[in-house]
């Protein structure tokens, strides 16, 4: 795996290790430059029509390390000038096959809102899997028609295509003591 961290506000820094942190992210400008690097890898992983019935099931038609992009505080990444990870999204519907994976944190305050920029309204129409947790109803429906609400610190619903919704307690761990 090669971990790709967008985090603004460093509160992540030093959370990955070495060995898999490909690049650690603190400005937009970064964020675009490597997820335009990104794409270009990942526009190589996409299968030709070369590629076997049997390569597609058991996605063998290219090598290399699964690429995670992890991004804290999704809403002070994007912004009315753009968005770093807008190259990624002709390739979310097929992240499974070319080994993206794709981890957002963001606030609830004005989610409803953000629903509908590129990156999240993709994710959206693709049913990913979410987790939301606490926050005010008024945001609307947020993942898989869930709705936040007031909770216990690390409480959750966990929404999937193939499970549904479950609720879930998170617990966090330093790893610094």
């Amino acid at each position: 795996a090669q971990i790709f961290v967008v985090d603004l506000r460093r509160s992540l820094l030093g959370d990955v290790p070495d060995d898999y942190l490909n690049a650690y992210l603190t400005t937009a400008e970064q964020a675009e430059a490597a997820m335009a690097g990104l794409a270009g890898i990942l526009r190589g992983r996409l299968p030709g029509p070369d590629v076997t019935t049997e390569q597609l099931r058991t996605r063998t038609w290219w090598s290399g390390p699964e690429a995670w992009v992890v991004v804290d505080d999704y809403d002070l990444v994007v912004s009315s000038t753009g968005n770093p990870l807008a190259p990624l999204v002709p390739f979310l519907a097929q992240a499974r096959d070319v080994g993206l994976h794709v981890v957002l944190a963001r606030r609830s305050g004005g989610a409803g809102r953000a629903m509908y920029e590129p990156v999240l309204q993709a994710l959206r129409d693709l049913a990913a899997p979410g987790l939301v947790l606490s926050g005010s109803p008024d945001e609307g429906a947020l993942i898989g028609g869930v709705r936040p609400e007031p909770a216990v610190p690390g409480r959750a619903r966990f929404v999937t295509r193939d499970a549904g919704r479950q609720v879930v307690q998170l617990a966090y761990q330093p790893s610094h003591a």
